[in-house]
């Protein structure tokens, strides 16, 4: 098969526009990471920063530099212009800019091709460190690489496997030929700890698992309710560090070393929250099935102690829905505790 790239290695770049507004020039000074797909991954970087972290202290140990920063990272559409500058059109491709902007490492992912971690470490086995030697390290690795840039190269290595996405049909293989499963039980977990209502709690989860998913499921913390899963209900509103999250939307394994509050967190003892006996007060509920994720979006909302017009009430918290329509009493309750 030939290879789909134009640029040979160590070519410069062409100056595309990325969809950020900036140029490929403008970023000179830091090693660029282009991944080429046909779709937006999702859930997106905060998935993807785990698993960078994880590979960084596989081939690092304890000790890659503090300043490498994700920002170097660009999502682009396989059918873009940038793909087509690149060759890559209509293909799942990874492409490693140096500081110099110069093609340093480029590759593409086949629809049916399966990727392991061992197998994409090795093929970036050649751009370790040389071993010491007693002398002063020199200030590239081998093939002229900095030490940033095979940083970002290791950060490649864990993209590809978030390149390869579903596998599509294929042509039928003798059974010799497949391979059983992967049980669940050997995915890898990660140990991480979460501050809820001023609790610590460990927990042992998958890197993909949303805090809402470790909330009910785990911590049996089941007053955020789980509606659409998309971000779209508002839910599954909580606080994180004294700001409105939706916890479907964020994983839990982000929230490490966060103040999460839940609707459980709210009360003291038995006395309600001032938001809370306002909803009372005013039946700003029926089903009550949203009324967690409306109670922490509102208490969020008036915390800066502003006086807000009913219109600026209902625009604030467009983003949590009501299907029994309690709207009105909804209002009611805020504008009478944004008073208090």
């Amino acid at each position: 098969m030939s290879d789909p790239f134009r640029l040979p290695l160590g070519a410069a770049a062409p100056n595309c526009l990325l969809p950020n507004g900036l140029h490929l020039h403008d970023l000179r000074g830091q090693p660029v990471l282009l991944a080429f797909a046909p779709d937006e991954w999702n859930p997106a970087q905060a998935y993807q920063s785990t698993i960078f972290a994880h590979l960084l202290r596989e081939f690092e140990g304890s000790n890659f530099p503090p300043d490498i920063s994700l920002s170097c990272w660009h999502s682009l559409s396989c059918n873009g212009v940038v793909a087509a500058e690149f060759g890559v059109a209509g293909q799942r491709a990874l492409v490693l800019l140096d500081e110099q902007g110069q093609v340093r490492w480029q590759t593409t992912v086949a629809p049916n091709q399966e990727l392991r971690t061992g197998q994409v470490l090795a093929a970036l086995e050649a751009l370790r460190p040389l071993a010491s030697t007693g002398t002063p390290p020199a200030p590239a690795i081998p093939g002229g690489l900095s030490r940033r840039t095979f940083v970002t190269a290791t950060l490649a290595a864990a993209a590809l496997l978030l390149l390869v996405g579903p596998v599509e049909a294929a042509e039928p293989v003798s059974p010799s030929e497949t391979q059983p499963p992967m049980p669940a039980s050997n995915v890898a977990t990660i140990p991480i700890t979460l501050t809820i209502n001023g609790e610590a709690h460990r927990l042992e989860v998958e890197p993909r698992v949303a805090l809402l998913d470790a909330l009910r499921e785990n911590l049996h913390l089941t007053g955020t309710k789980k509606g659409c899963d998309h971000g779209q209900c508002g839910a599954c509103t909580v606080h994180i560090d004294g700001q409105s999250a939706l916890s479907c939307l964020t994983l839990a394994v982000m929230s490490e070393g966060r103040k999460i509050t839940t609707i459980e967190g709210l009360a003291q003892g038995e006395a309600l929250h001032p938001m809370q006996a306002a909803f009372v007060k005013h039946d700003a509920f029926q089903c009550g099935y949203c009324t967690p994720g409306q109670i922490m979006a509102a208490t969020a909302l008036v915390q800066d102690k502003q006086r807000r017009s009913a219109a600026e009430i209902r625009e604030a918290m467009s983003g949590n829905l009501c299907r029994c329509a309690a709207y009105p009493n909804i209002i009611a309750a805020i504008q009478e505790t944004q008073t208090a």
